[in-house]
């Protein structure tokens, strides 16, 4: 059994390799004016930063997006949005990267 686990560890994975990254659709979107969290129909946040030029393998679970306004507490239809990276660790602090769409 043991020599069967450390096979299994060792022989590499068969089939397409999937690249690492963070799906954008699982950012966290909340309105800089009122605080509250925004939710957007499936497939929004990947096509918005596909717009802003930001490759998706760029992310990961500290970023989040920020829009200038919701439907909460603003009438408008169109929104600006931004991406911010957030970090609390200086250790694995990297620059942030901002996008605008």
């Amino acid at each position: 059994m043991y020599s069967n686990t450390l096979k299994a560890i060792a022989e590499p994975l068969r089939g397409t390799p999937v690249p690492a990254g963070f799906d954008p659709e699982l950012l966290y979107v909340e309105c800089a004016h009122c605080g509250s969290p925004v939710m957007w129909e499936q497939g929004k946040a990947t096509h918005i930063l596909s717009l802003a030029g930001i490759d998706p393998l760029e992310l990961d679970s500290s970023c989040m997006l920020v829009t200038d306004g919701c439907p909460m507490c603003s009438g408008k239809d169109q929104y600006t949005v931004q991406i911010f990276r957030v970090s609390g660790d200086a250790q694995t602090r990297r620059p942030p990267f901002f996008g605008n769409a």
